[in-house]
């Protein structure tokens, strides 16, 4: 990303700077005896039989390896130090889900990367990416999660590859004991749903710190949370307490680290093999420093993902970021640094607010963002987030898609976008 941000993008408080392969030959025709183009027809028959033989096996249900979770490491007997990029050396794989997991999102898993159409066992799409929502209720419309949703799709006139939620610890209601059933009905109506799970009690406002999930204090919650999710039956995407740079009161960077690893691992123990995990970062140059050590290791993460934003005046900013600027920093740090090499990428949050001089701009930002992927092909996921969030709703101020009509459509544009459209994901 070019330019300097020195304001921190939720508070605005000061911070640091930014920094196939078929091979074609060509026979030229020659005046050949008849017995010589007898004999090379046998030899050509003979290859044409052979071909099945020499073909690629079928593909065994896919491991993690290093593109997936690896299975029951003891969890560690103290907080890791240093860059914890790698699991533990007896790791062992975990399979995935086979196939027929994947017949509710009318996709299969992909042996070729370079067919469209085809879902990995990590829900990566072979082609294009997956376009998502968290769109929140409220008490107004009496907490009517699937009811935001289908709203909203009704507006925009497509349905949601990915509907994301937010869950606590609670493991009661719809704050804790998900999937809940708005969720079980947009998971049988074809939807991924992307579980974010936060370390909290939401109703009381209490904060857990992640040594509190790593000393066993919560593994009944995390016991009965993945045995709700391997009963599914369908992929999940799943997320431990995202952006977790800016959660001080909740421990160490290593404290996080291990709390992710045990929780994983807890989820791997009761057959919770269908959940993909997806760390998420807010991808902020502030914290370009700390991200290697917030990092579980391969083993323990699908995907990448982190929460770009043009937040303009929302945080006291001046600088308008497009799609691709807001994109781009985090995206190329990843690259240079090789952190999470080979794994996909997700926004797992997006969003811009509007420019009050130029009432076009937001609609013109939400119909760039199709060419500002395709120009970053590892982001494989764009979940927009609508809500105003950590910021107040203002003149100045609005990050919904709702903040005027022209927004809606270049947002309701975007989702048109055939790279944003799967041949057979759950937008058709």
């Amino acid at each position: 990303m070019s330019g300097v941000d020195t304001l921190h993008p939720r508070s605005g408080r000061p911070g640091g700077g930014y920094g196939v392969n078929e091979q074609g030959i060509r026979h030229r025709r020659w005046g050949l005896p008849a017995y010589v183009l007898l004999g090379v027809a046998l030899v050509a028959a003979l290859v044409a039989a052979m071909i099945p033989l020499l073909a690629e096996p079928q593909r065994p249900t896919p491991t993690a390896g290093a593109e997936g979770p690896s299975g029951l490491p003891a969890p560690p007997a103290a907080a890791p130090t240093g860059t914890p990029s790698a699991a533990p050396a007896s790791a062992t794989a975990s399979p995935r889900p086979r196939a027929g997991a994947y017949a509710r999102l009318g996709a299969a898993p992909s042996r070729s990367a370079d067919r469209c159409g085809h879902v990995s066992a990590e829900l990566v799409p072979s082609c294009g990416a997956w376009w998502g929502v968290y769109s929140p209720a409220g008490a107004a419309d009496g907490w009517d999660h699937g009811g935001a949703v289908a709203d909203l799709e009704a507006r925009v006139g497509r349905r949601f590859d990915i509907v994301h939620r937010y869950h606590d610890f609670s493991d009661a209601g719809s704050n804790g004991a998900f999937p809940d059933g708005d969720e079980q009905e947009q998971m049988g109506q074809g939807r991924l749903m992307f579980f974010a799970w936060e370390s909290r009690i939401f109703s009381s406002g209490t904060t857990l710190t992640w040594a509190d999930v790593y000393s066993g204090r919560y593994d009944a919650t995390i016991d009965a949370v993945a045995g709700r999710i391997r009963a599914t039956g369908v992929p999940v995407f799943m997320g431990f307490d995202h952006e977790p740079e800016d959660e001080p009161a909740k421990g160490s960077d290593a404290d996080f680290v291990r709390a992710w690893r045990y929780v994983h691992d807890r989820f791997v123990r009761a057959g919770a093999d269908n959940a993909v995990w997806v760390w998420t970062m807010m991808g902020w140059p502030g914290y370009y420093d700390r991200y290697a050590g917030l990092y579980p290791g391969d083993r323990y993460v699908d995907w990448v993902a982190y929460d770009p934003y043009n937040f303009y005046a929302c945080n006291g900013g001046t600088q308008w970021k497009t799609p691709d600027a807001a994109m781009d920093g985090f995206y190329r740090w990843l690259d240079t640094n090789r952190l999470g090499a080979g794994k996909p990428r997700m926004l797992a949050e997006f969003g811009t607010n509007f420019d009050p001089t130029d009432r076009g701009a937001k609609r013109r930002w939400f119909e760039a963002m199709p060419a500002a992927l395709k120009a970053h092909p590892k982001i494989k996921a764009a979940i927009f987030f609508n809500s105003p969030g950590m910021t107040r709703t203002s003149a100045t101020c609005d990050m919904t898609v709702d903040a005027d009509p022209a927004a809606l459509a270049g947002f309701a544009a975007a989702g048109r976008d055939g790279y944003l459209r799967q041949a057979d994901g759950p937008a058709r």
